[in-house]
């Protein structure tokens, strides 16, 4: 019996796993800097002083520093939704600052009365937490500010992600407005077509409507934008079989195609609008004349559409080229075009033009 395979967790980043301890390492580090940098001036100026007391000024600084740092946040986020923030922020630095400085005075005379060490200067004094001030403002400014930068940063990437999918699900409606306007299009004059032959040859129109179920059974079942070149060559064929039973042995069309190029991608049903002008202009009366080719140079796939008509470059009826130049231009920009033009030696042909890409199975 089968069973059912699930996809295992997948495991956080390491910096998120070791968060906390990185933290602190970091703050180890600072403080370590900071001591030796003292260290060193002393040395400089000939005043040297022991290292031990310096190491432990500044790792009680950066680790009280630090342990405050998450509530900073918190409560810089929280000012945003109150009123009055400047005198907000003055009594949270306030409540931040005398809380910072009593928990590194406290980590002082710990730690140096755990070594033996006189910590006399440490005491919790007026004058100490006065002294701390300037540093902590200094700090809580450039912390606000940093995250007031990076909150903006952030929401102004948000807003640039919503307007892309906002352009991308817009720009897809479109596409797909314009694919589903082609089966009331390819219909109606199917249809009109029929009715025509119902009295004089209903036969011809029995066999007509049964082609034109298997080829609206075969388009509304499709759900992408694109698919490969091989099966808009088999729509095309249901499609000229339609006409082929409405015109008999007066339609003379013929495809011509390379095998390679089958698993090239090409817009769903984009053939057929233009092959419907060109019968509808490839002639008069039941005969019609219609080629339909395909060919790549190098990155470019080209399709062409030639009718058998009287010379003269019609745009056609309906949606036609409009619908064609429209998709094309939603779903490859101006890497892909339509033209159409006269025939010297009569005639007309429409040229379409995309870029060559492989059909990729999901």
């Amino acid at each position: 019996m089968a069973t059912e395979q699930c996809d295992a967790p997948v495991p956080p980043p390491f910096w998120r796993r070791y968060a906390l301890a990185l933290w602190v390492l970091l703050l180890v580090a600072i403080g370590a800097m900071r001591a030796l940098n003292r260290y060193l001036v002393g040395v400089a100026y000939s005043h040297v002083a022991p290292i031990a007391p310096l190491l432990i000024e500044e790792l009680t600084g950066a680790l009280s520093f630090g342990a405050f740092l998450p509530p900073v946040f918190y409560a810089l986020r929280w000012l945003r939704r109150r009123r009055w923030r400047l005198l907000w922020h003055a009594a949270v630095f306030a409540g931040l600052s005398v809380a910072q400085t009593s928990l590194m005075i406290a980590l002082r005379l710990l730690v140096f009365g755990g070594m033996g060490l006189p910590a006399d200067d440490y005491a919790p004094t007026v004058w100490r937490y006065v002294m701390e001030m300037p540093t902590q403002l200094f700090f809580y400014v450039l912390v606000a500010v940093g995250l007031w930068l990076f909150d903006r940063y952030r929401e102004s990437r948000t807003r640039e992600l919503r307007a892309a999918q906002l352009e991308s699900a817009l720009s897809e409606a479109r596409l797909e407005a314009l694919r589903l306007q082609l089966n009331p299009h390819f219909l109606f004059n199917t249809l009109n077509a029929v009715s025509e032959l119902m009295y004089d040859r209903p036969a011809v129109a029995d066999e007509m409507l049964s082609r034109i179920g298997a080829l609206l059974r075969a388009t509304l079942s499709a759900g992408a934008q694109e698919h490969r070149l091989a099966d808009e060559w088999k729509l095309l064929a249901l499609y000229m079989d339609i006409q082929r039973a409405r015109f008999g042995d007066g339609l003379d069309a013929d495809v011509n195609s390379d095998a390679a190029l089958d698993d090239l991608r090409i817009p769903f049903l984009l053939l057929q609008p233009l092959v419907e002008n060109a019968i509808e202009h490839g002639g008069q009366g039941d005969h019609r004349r219609v080629r339909v080719e395909a060919e790549r140079d190098a990155e470019r796939l080209t399709l062409r559409v030639r009718d058998g008509g009287g010379g003269v470059a019609r745009a056609g009826h309906g949606i036609g080229l409009g619908n064609v130049g429209a998709r094309l231009q939603h779903l490859y920009g101006d890497k892909a075009g339509v033209r159409l033009e006269a025939m010297p030696e009569g005639g007309s042909v429409v040229t379409v033009w995309l870029p060559a890409r492989r059909w990729v199975a999901a």
